[in-house]
C-alpha cells in the first residue's frame, strides 16, 4: 500500500535535496540500490502529489525537489476564501476568511462533510449544491450567499483538483468575493436600461457621438431623417444637415472640443435633408464633455416644421389683422387680463396719446370721469363673457384736454385662461355737434314761439 512507501520516497526527496541540479531515473535508482522501475514508480507518486518536478532532456528526465509553497502559508496568506476538501467532501484545511464567511470555529468545520456544514448566518445551500452537481470540465462558477444582516454576498468559485502528500486526491475551493463588481455591474446594466426606454421614447430625436464616431440613435432620429439604424450609425451624422447650413454646425463641434471636463452647450436652428430629399426645420442642441480620452457630444434635434409653418401662419395672419385695424376709421382696443395689449392708429389720432402712453396708462386715461362708472360697470360684465357684445355711447378725454364724443361696442372672449376684451370706437363728435346746434336753434326757436 501507499503508506508502505513512504521511507523511500523520504530517501529519494533527501537525495534531491542534496543534489539541487536534478538527477536521473538511473541516478537515483544507484543510490538507492533499487532497479529503474521500482525507482520510477517512487518517482511517479512523487510527481502526482506535486513534490518533484520532472525536466525532460532528450531522451533522459532529469527530477527536482519542487519548490511548493506550504498549503498553511497559502492559507493564511490569501484574501480569498479557501477551502481545501478530499475526495468524499471532507474538510480538509480552511482559512481564516472562509470561517469569518461562515461564522463558525475550525473545529465546527475541520473533518467534517461539507453538505452536514452549519452556519448561523450564511445560507449555504448555494456552495452546497454547486458542489454537488460539479463537473470535471467545470472549474469555475458563480454564486451567491445570503448573509444574515448584510445582504447578498456575490462570489466566483474556482474548485482546483488537488493531490495530497499521500498521493490521495481531493480539490481545493477558492472564493473569490466579487459583489462590489457585479453589483457595480447591475446598476451600470440598470441605468443603461433607464436611459435607454427613456431615450427611446421621448419624441425629440437623439444621438450620441464619441470621438467623431456615432455610437447611439434613437427612434425618433430614424423616424425624422427617414434613414435606418445601419445607416445612420455608418455615416457621418453632420451629413444630415442641408448643405447650406452644415457651416453652422462646425462651430458648434470646435467650440466644444476643448479639454475641458464640463459640459458645454451649444444650439442652433437649421434645416435638415430627409434621405427622401424633403426638407425638415429643426432645433439642435449639442451638449459636449470629456472623459478621460473620450469627447462626447450628446446631440438632441427637435422638428420645428409644424411649429414653424403654424408660426409663420400665425404671422401671416397677425400682419393682415394689424393691416385691416390700422386702415379701418374705426378705433379698436384690446386688453388681456387687465393689461392693455393693443390699440390701432385710429385710437392713436383720436387720442393724441402714443401706443406706449397708452400701455403706461391703460384705457381709463381715455375716460371721463362723469362716464367712468358707466364704463367700469360695462368692462365689469364684460370679462365675464356671459353678457352679449355690449353698445355704449360716451366722451373720450384727449391728451390735449379735449372731449370726443364717441360711439362704441364692448365684447370679450376666453381662450383657457386669458379673457381678451375687444373695444370699438367711432368718432361721433361731429354728428354730436351739429345735433347739439340742432337742439339749441330748437330751443331759441322754441323762445321766439312763445314771445310771439
Amino acid at each position: 500500500m501507499m503508506h508502505d512507501y513512504q521511507q523511500e520516497l523520504a530517501q529519494i526527496k533527501d537525495l534531491l535535496k542534496e543534489n539541487p541540479e536534478g538527477m536521473s531515473v538511473t541516478d537515483i535508482a544507484k543510490a538507492l540500490k533499487k532497479n529503474k522501475n521500482t525507482t520510477g514508480r517512487y518517482l511517479d507518486i512523487l510527481l502526482i502529489s506535486g513534490q518533484v518536478d520532472m525536466r525532460t532532456y532528450g531522451m533522459a528526465k532529469v527530477f527536482t525537489l519542487s519548490q511548493r509553497v506550504p498549503l498553511s502559508a497559502m492559507l493564511s496568506c490569501s484574501k480569498d476564501m479557501i477551502m481545501v476538501l478530499d475526495s468524499d467532501s471532507r474538510i480538509i484545511e480552511i482559512n481564516d476568511m472562509f470561517l469569518e464567511l461562515l461564522h463558525i470555529g475550525r473545529k465546527e468545520a475541520t473533518g467534517k462533510n461539507i453538505a452536514y456544514l452549519k452556519s448561523p448566518e450564511v445560507d449555504v445551500h448555494e456552495l452546497v449544491n454547486a458542489l454537488a452537481v460539479r463537473s470535471p470540465e467545470e472549474t469555475e462558477r458563480t454564486l451567491s450567499f445570503m448573509v444574515k444582516g448584510v445582504g447578498e454576498r456575490i462570489f466566483k468559485q474556482k474548485s482546483i483538483p488537488t493531490v495530497f502528500d499521500d498521493g490521495a486526491r481531493g480539490f481545493t475551493l477558492i472564493l473569490t468575493d466579487v459583489t462590489g463588481d457585479i453589483l457595480r455591474e447591475r446598476e451600470i446594466r440598470e441605468w443603461e436600461e433607464r436611459f435607454r426606454m427613456m431615450a427611446e421614447n421621448i419624441r425629440d430625436a437623439l444621438l450620441i457621438i464619441e470621438n467623431d464616431k456615432c455610437t447611439f440613435v434613437n427612434r425618433s432620429l430614424a423616424e425624422i431623417t427617414g434613414y435606418t439604424f445601419e445607416e445612420l450609425w455608418a455615416m457621418d451624422p453632420r451629413a444630415i444637415i442641408a448643405p447650406e447650413d452644415q457651416e453652422k454646425m462646425e462651430p458648434l463641434f470646435a467650440q466644444n472640443k476643448k479639454s475641458s471636463t464640463e459640459p458645454m452647450l451649444a444650439d442652433l436652428q437649421c434645416r435638415i435633408r430627409r434621405k427622401d430629399g424633403v426638407y425638415r426645420n429643426v432645433f439642435i442642441r449639442v451638449t459636449s464633455a470629456r472623459h478621460g480620452q473620450i469627447l462626447y457630444h450628446f446631440v438632441i434635434l427637435t422638428d420645428v416644421t409644424e411649429l414653424k409653418t403654424k408660426d409663420e401662419a400665425l404671422i401671416a395672419s397677425e400682419q393682415r389683422f394689424r393691416m385691416m385695424a390700422d386702415n379701418i376709421q374705426d378705433a379698436v382696443v384690446i386688453i388681456e387680463n387687465d393689461q392693455f395689449v393693443y390699440a390701432n392708429r385710429r385710437v392713436c389720432e383720436m387720442s393724441g396719446y402714443t401706443f406706449e402712453e397708452l400701455q403706461h396708462k391703460g384705457t381709463k386715461a381715455l375716460v371721463t370721469p362723469e362716464t367712468r362708472l358707466m364704463m367700469d360697470e360695462l368692462y365689469r360684465k364684460s370679462i365675464s363673457c356671459t353678457e352679449p357684445p355690449a353698445k355704449f355711447q360716451s366722451w373720450m378725454l384727449c391728451k390735449n384736454g379735449e372731449r370726443r364724443c364717441i360711439y362704441g361696442q364692448i365684447n370679450s372672449v376666453r381662450h383657457g385662461e386669458t379673457v381678451s376684451t375687444y373695444i370699438t370706437m367711432t368718432d361721433v363728435t361731429a354728428f354730436a355737434q351739429r345735433e347739439q346746434e340742432l337742439l339749441e336753434q330748437i330751443a331759441v326757436l322754441g323762445k321766439r314761439l312763445e314771445t310771439a
